[in-house]
């Protein structure tokens, strides 16, 4: 006996849009369920390996601000990663802020003017006092060879923090993917056989 259902429910609009919000869904919802539990398990070793590496950042970056305060007297109050950045580059704060000494006089320029080269002259003076590390900031490395080390374990951290921003486009991607493969080539028709009976589904 043919039992015969018109599934007006779960259209193949409704079960892309399932999809989009969990990968794979909209498949199980139209009857594909190899598809789905493949788009479901791709989701879930993303958002996995999201997540392992925000914690294994986080760790490097507390082993690398540890080490700059071990070895270079760097201020662990400092919440900005631009002053542990800049710590790469430079053996001491000193280097660091001739650095900006020269931003600020590539900024503003010596002029003729006298009433315009004395207002250059404090911005200059603001310049440096906004962008210099001073006082508790301070620090030295003591080898190049530390400051290498730390450099290393820095580019690990941004490394690690690179690859959970890919697993958040993969998981975009995975989303649109399974969206538009739910769309386009989930089934419209389907069968189940139940004991005696044959039921067939139609999808608008």
């Amino acid at each position: 006996m043919l039992f015969l259902t018109i599934l007006f429910s779960i259209t193949p609009a409704k079960a892309a849009f399932s999809s989009f919000v969990i990968p794979g869904s909209g498949d199980l919802l139209m009857g594909d369920k190899n598809r789905g539990i493949c788009f479901m398990a791709a989701e879930a070793v993303l958002w996995l390996t999201y997540f392992d590496s925000k914690a294994e950042e986080e760790k490097k970056d507390n082993i690398s601000r540890n080490f700059a305060a071990i070895y270079a007297s760097a201020n662990l109050n400092r919440d900005d990663d631009n002053y542990f950045n800049t710590m790469e580059d430079f053996l001491t704060n000193i280097d660091y802020n001739e650095l900006v000494k020269e931003e600020a006089r590539r900024l503003y320029p010596d002029t003729l003017d006298a009433v315009l080269m004395q207002s250059r002259i404090e911005s200059r003076r603001e310049y440096i006092e906004e962008n210099s590390y001073t006082g508790s900031d301070a620090w030295e490395w003591s080898s190049k060879e530390l400051e290498d080390n730390y450099r290393a374990i820095r580019k690990e951290k941004r490394s690690l923090g690179q690859r959970a921003t890919n697993m958040v486009g993969l998981a975009v991607a995975n989303r649109v993917v399974s969206l538009f493969t739910t769309y386009f080539f989930g089934r419209r028709v389907s069968l189940e056989f139940k004991d005696n009976e044959v039921e067939m589904g139609f999808h608008f």
